[in-house]
Parts: C-alpha cells; structure tokens; sequence
C-alpha cells in the first residue's frame, strides 16, 4: 500500500468521524419506558443515535418518543425508530434465524431536530416496545444525543 493510500484513508476516517458528529451524551435503557438526561446542547441540528443490544422471538419494534425542553419550554420532538434503516452503523451486527432477531451496535437513526438557541436542555424519551414479539430481552437500548 502506498503512503498516499495509507494517508487516503486516514483522511476519510477522520471526516467520517467529524461527520458522525460529537457525542453530547446519552439516555440509558434496559427495559422500555421513560427516562431522561440534562444535556449542554449547542443551537443547531441534534443527531439521535441508538446504541442496542436486544434480542426477540417474533415480530417486533422499537422506538423513541424524544422531547427536548429548555427552560420548562418544549423546543422540539422527535420520533425514532431504533430497529429501522440507518444512515450510518458502527460494529453493527444483525442475526437472523427463523423467528429469533438479535440486534447489536450503533446506529445513527433517520430522524432529528433542530435547536433554536444553546443551553441546558432536558432530553425525556419514551423507549416503546411492540409488534407483539412472544419474548425480548433489552439488554441495552441507550439513546446517544449527538451534534
């Protein structure tokens, strides 16, 4: 490999890594349910990511419920779906066998908000489980707040 190639991919991890975005923080999960996170966020664009490891028989979903606030005040929502398409995973690994689904790894998830104005915001999200699955284990189910 030439130096050039060795510098070539430096590069583009570098600018992948910038374009993943800094992580502000997190809401833990183990179980569906409401939990929430006060956050130093920035104006601008809020990038929610999931970081899972969950296993189901069956059909499933999994979801955020997201409200940011600020001062008291609702600033912005979001709904995410944490087993859909991504648009970027990292050590993502999905097996599936028959009825049997087992998820792993980060995602960054197809939704998001935008912030008016920087500052303390509270991070409250609903983690919901459905589609019926005849049993789930979450063994981690962490929204990453990301900008």
């Amino acid at each position: 490999m030439t130096a050039f190639a060795k510098g070539s991919r430096a590069t583009l991890l570098a600018l992948l890594l910038v374009a993943c975005g800094r992580n502000v923080g997190s809401v833990p999960f183990t179980s569906a349910g409401t939990n929430r996170a006060t956050l130093p966020l920035a104006a601008g664009k809020v990038a929610f990511w999931t970081d899972i490891d969950v296993a189901y028989e069956g059909t499933a979903t999994l979801g955020y419920e997201i409200e940011l606030s600020q001062a008291g005040r609702r600033v912005a929502t979001a709904s995410c779906d944490a087993l859909g398409k991504k648009s970027v995973e990292l050590g993502w690994v999905s097996i599936e066998r028959m009825d049997f689904h087992s998820h792993r790894g980060t995602g960054k998830m197809l939704c998001g908000a935008t912030l008016a104005s920087a500052g303390p915001t509270v991070v409250q999200a609903v983690l919901t489980l459905g589609g019926h699955p005849l049993s789930a284990t979450i063994n981690r189910a962490d929204l990453v707040v990301k900008q």
